[in-house]
């Protein structure tokens, strides 16, 4: 085998052990769109109650339950979203895998109902084991059904079991609170990993590189 192909296989490999290492240790959020549950109403919702873990396929329902949102109003990926206060602050959670001393990186969409007041939507994201993350959405009159204004935040924890518990909560005492949807986590690679990636994808460049400049000299 030849340098070249040497240092080919060399940085292949190197770059495929950090790809595997990052996808060993990802965490998988089960319909994070909550796009799979039960019927709703066209142009309506349902109301959920606490402890109801059947209806939004993945996630409990907690607090003082959350309205369940087809096409009453625009969501931010599908057609469907939750609102986290059915009367007052409801919740929904959902245990995943993790890996212990890894750091996650949650991100989803957040806006807020816009048939009641003007006001600041207030979110709280956590974990088991982590702090939680405070999020506030502020309704305009700038938000309808038809154009929510959903945008997107980030939660970052570092896992400290095989399993922990993701919930994301409602903060503001009325019918009408923050709005969630289009949840999605991802691994939060260490710069040695980075490094890694980076040296091997950077080591089949130059070997391509090379290749061609011998190509183009004239024997």
């Amino acid at each position: 085998m030849n340098i070249n192909k040497t240092l080919l296989c060399g940085a292949a490999v190197m770059a495929a052990a950090s790809l595997g290492s990052t996808a060993a240790i990802a965490a998988v959020i089960v319909n994070g769109s909550f796009e799979t549950g039960v019927p709703i109403p066209a142009g309506g919702f349902v109301s959920l109650a606490a402890l109801d873990s059947t209806s939004i396929s993945g996630w409990t329902v907690g607090g003082g339950g959350v309205d369940y949102v087809g096409t009453y109003w625009e969501a931010a990926d599908g057609e469907r979203s939750v609102d986290l206060s059915m009367l007052s602050e409801g919740s929904v959670a959902q245990t995943i895998t993790t890996v212990a001393g890894v750091t996650y990186k949650v991100s989803f969409a957040l806006a807020g109902n816009p048939d009641g007041p003007d006001e600041g939507k207030i979110a709280v994201t956590s974990i088991s084991g982590s702090l939680p993350q405070i999020d506030i959405f502020t309704v305009t009159p700038a938000h309808t059904r038809a154009s929510m204004g959903w945008t997107y935040y980030d939660y970052t924890f570092t896992a400290f079991d095989t399993s922990s518990t993701l919930v994301f909560a409602s903060a503001t005492d009325s019918p009408y609170g923050p709005a969630l949807d289009n949840i999605s986590i991802s691994v939060v690679p260490e710069p040695a990993t980075w490094a890694m990636m980076i040296l091997g994808f950077g080591g089949i460049g130059l070997v391509v590189r090379d290749a061609r400049r011998r190509r183009l000299v004239p024997a």
